[in-house]
């Protein structure tokens, strides 16, 4: 069995095209675990007319990613065995009838590992994750160049077995409620000793027009450190910090905080500059 934790919010029409990927799948052997934090569209409803047995969890609209993926877990392990596959997916992804079979065929041939779904554009078809190699160093993220240089993997298509996932534990929702939480429970497993990989035909296509806030227009000081310090800013300092905290091995841990805590200053600097010119 292959159990499939699917977090959503507010999004139904994006929901339902990934509904109708899983509804073409060739293997029927999975179930579907929804984490509906708090959507008013009617997406929970949907899902359960194409799949009456999914497994309802739901939020409050305060989940985000992380807190989502933790409900599901909690859930998984409460009912899951430990032979059982687990799939986490973002809804905003679509795939071919194979996918699944795929996926589990390739973590079958492999122990403690953690398998990622190579992820193309919708709008482009070009590829933009095949795995990431962290150079600590230089605290960059790039695309890695070869297998043996994966590191790092996000959660967008990540399969895994339920008894590795007991192992390497869960995610940190208050903590790192959203971004750079796939990362941290990735290097984690990492430093645990489990192989990251991804393969060339396994493969799920993202709608990049649904990402989140990677920019910041605002009009006032108090617009601004609201959107800033908000969950949907991909460059949250505070989730910087802690994710520097978690991950970042030493000697580097110290140094990079320093230069998050540097770039805080800063912005908030450049703004309130802009304000009086």
């Amino acid at each position: 069995m292959i159990y499939i934790i699917l977090p959503v919010h507010n999004r139904i029409n994006t929901t339902e095209k990934f509904i109708k990927s899983l509804l073409s799948q060739t293997l029927k052997d999975f179930k579907l675990i929804l984490v509906d934090d708090g959507s008013t569209d009617g997406t929970t409803d949907m899902v359960l007319s194409y799949f009456p047995e999914t497994v309802i969890i739901k939020g409050d609209g305060n989940l985000w990613w992380a807190g989502a993926l933790q409900k599901g877990i909690e859930w998984l392990f409460q009912n899951g065995d430990d032979n059982d596959l687990c799939l986490i997916i973002n809804d905003d992804t679509i795939f071919d009838e194979g996918f699944l079979k795929q996926g589990i065929e390739i973590l079958s041939r492999t122990s403690k590992t953690l398998l990622l779904a190579q992820c193309y554009s919708q709008q482009t078809k070009l590829l933009i994750d095949r795995g990431v190699h962290v150079d600590w160093r230089k605290l960059s993220f790039k695309q890695a160049k070869s297998k043996e240089e994966i590191n790092c993997l996000s959660t967008r298509g990540l399969f895994l077995r339920v008894s590795d996932f007991k192992n390497i534990g869960g995610f940190y929702p208050r903590a790192l409620p959203h971004y750079l939480s796939d990362y941290e429970f990735t290097i984690r497993a990492f430093r645990k000793g489990y192989n990251l990989i991804t393969e060339d035909t396994l493969k799920l296509y993202v709608d990049q027009e649904t990402t989140g806030m990677h920019s910041i227009s605002a009009k006032n000081i108090r617009d601004y450190l609201s959107k800033y310090f908000s969950n949907r800013n991909s460059s949250n300092p505070i989730h910087w910090i802690v994710f520097l905290w978690l991950s970042c091995p030493h000697p580097w841990k110290i140094y990079h905080i320093i230069r998050v805590i540097y770039r805080i200053i800063k912005d908030i600097g450049k703004f309130l500059l802009r304000g009086l010119i």
